[in-house]
């Protein structure tokens, strides 16, 4: 019994060993059926590429971007924020500025401390110095999923956009459109 118990441990490691996962480059991803590198790449090269060249040509201010409910309205499961992380990682290399709240009340309580006496004056974080956003990032992602010839078609539509807080206009908007065909899969038990 031993034997068979080792001789399986052995035939399940090398199976592993033998068969094991490769990896791709996601730039070279030809897509699939469902939400992927392909579209996440390409989602993200529009958004980038368009809202740079607004916030340099177009605002040509220092803008403080803070990302907010960008949803998932399609049928298929859509991690969002793996999207706005690539787009807002891309920006910040390009000297594009993020406001992330969450850490607000941990910084307010140092400046606390700070005022005590108690922290040295020259380490203390001084009053006044956070930013506030000047634009909320926002967007969805919204599909529409049809039969045409045997085929199912899905139209895919990624909206994204800049909103100016001091008047709630929308600064800047773009899209990336994706329309996928594959052919139905037939169930057969």
């Amino acid at each position: 019994m031993k034997k068979y118990a080792v001789l399986g441990v052995a035939l399940m490691f090398m199976m592993t060993a033998c068969g094991g996962t490769q990896y791709r480059d996601a730039k070279e991803d030809k897509g699939s059926r469902e939400w992927g590198p392909k579209e996440i790449k390409m989602t993200v090269n529009t958004m980038v590429g368009s809202m740079y060249t607004f916030l340099k040509d177009e605002y040509k201010k220092p803008a403080f971007i803070e990302v907010r409910n960008f949803r998932n309205k399609t049928s298929e499961h859509i991690d969002t924020k793996m999207i706005t992380d690539e787009i807002s990682t891309n920006l910040i290399k390009k000297r594009i500025r993020f406001i992330d709240q969450s850490l607000t009340a941990d910084a307010m309580a140092e400046m606390e401390r700070g005022m005590t006496g108690m922290i040295d004056p020259d380490a203390a974080i001084p009053v006044g110095m956070l930013k506030s956003p000047n634009f909320y990032m926002t967007g969805d992602i919204r599909d529409n999923v049809r039969t045409v010839g045997g085929k199912s078609l899905q139209y895919l539509v990624v909206t994204m956009q800049l909103i100016d807080l001091r008047t709630n206009v929308v600064e800047w908007q773009d899209r990336q459109e994706f329309l996928k065909a594959s052919a139905k899969t037939k169930i057969s038990f």
